[in-house]
């Protein structure tokens, strides 16, 4: 059993969102941090493009000018049908956007917007939702935690984003719950869930979701794996990269679990579906083992458009 300073560790390192760096100077030292210790038989392996999006998923896109990878479940295919278009929105920050924005996600029916990210997060990048009377807002640090220590969490942090998803699973649980249960609360509208990224805390509630609706592996895989292509164009932070590259400089091992970190590698969500089902049975068992109720599994079922 992992102690709780290895749990922290792991929380302030998905709490930043790193992969959103993929593709900056940052992405670029760790991959060198790498190749200067073990050069791959393959140099591509080093630098994996990102997945592209299909056809299929331009209906799910909500085009914003100040966030990224905004998107809905619009059409994914349920156990009982296809999911509704106004049920769910997933993004990245909403520290930028802009008034245009916020009529157009008002526009897209979002009632409830969940901000997963930690105080620290907020006070950075405060969300332009939350001050709007148009949308209720509720913030649950999903990784429990509300500081972050950049060194320490980056040297701990686990040699996969596939390992780290599976581990948040266990350690975060009253997260899970509070965010679960204020999303079946939500009777009307859309339900909005982000982080900084958009793809790790935001990426595994979208699985968990999307599992329990009986969406199949390979569509949540997919959907997992497209977000590195559309935060293309996010913004980093240029303090925090600063923060990044030193301590990449003073010490090449994490260098090496910065290029690990980097984008939204498919097997990172094969990993966790397959804990996910190996270990609760699926996103039902794993809602009903954290104390989701019967009911509140039928309100997110109802919403998912899958209640029969």
């Amino acid at each position: 059993m992992k102690n709780r300073s290895t749990e922290i560790a792991l929380a302030l390192a998905l709490a930043l969102g790193l992969p959103m760096l993929a593709g900056s100077s940052i992405a670029h030292a760790g991959a060198q941090a790498v190749e200067a210790r073990s050069a791959p038989a393959d140099p591509a392996a080093a630098h994996p493009a990102n997945v592209q999006p299909v056809a299929d998923d331009a209906q799910r896109l909500i085009p914003l000018q100040g966030a990224w990878n905004t998107r809905t479940f619009a059409g994914l295919q349920g156990t009982h049908g296809p999911i509704p278009a106004n049920a769910f929105v997933r993004t990245a920050d909403l520290g930028r956007l802009t008034a245009a924005d916020r009529d157009a996600l008002a526009a897209a029916g979002v009632t409830l917007d969940i901000d997963l990210r930690t105080a620290d997060e907020q006070a950075q990048s405060p969300d332009l939702l939350a001050d709007d009377d148009r949308f209720a807002y509720q913030r649950t640090s999903l990784m429990g935690t509300e500081k972050m220590d950049l060194q320490k969490m980056m040297k701990t942090f686990p040699d996969s984003l596939g390992t780290a998803y599976v581990q948040w699973l266990g350690h975060s649980q009253p997260q899970f719950k509070q965010v679960f249960q204020r999303i079946a609360a939500q009777r009307d509208g859309a339900v909005l869930f982000h982080c900084t990224a958009g793809k790790d805390r935001t990426g595994i509630i979208a699985g968990l979701l999307l599992d329990l609706a009986g969406v199949s592996n390979a569509d949540i895989v997919h959907n997992y794996a497209i977000s590195a292509h559309y935060l293309e164009g996010q913004p980093k932070d240029s303090a925090m990269n600063a923060q990044i590259m030193e301590l990449i400089r003073q010490n090449p091992e994490i260098g090496r679990k910065m290029a690990g970190m980097s984008g939204t590698a498919p097997e990172n969500m094969e990993v966790f579906l397959a804990a996910l089902h190996q270990q609760y049975g699926g996103a039902e068992g794993y809602l009903k083992s954290i104390g989701i109720s019967e009911a509140e599994i039928q309100q997110l079922k109802e919403r998912l458009g899958q209640a029969g």
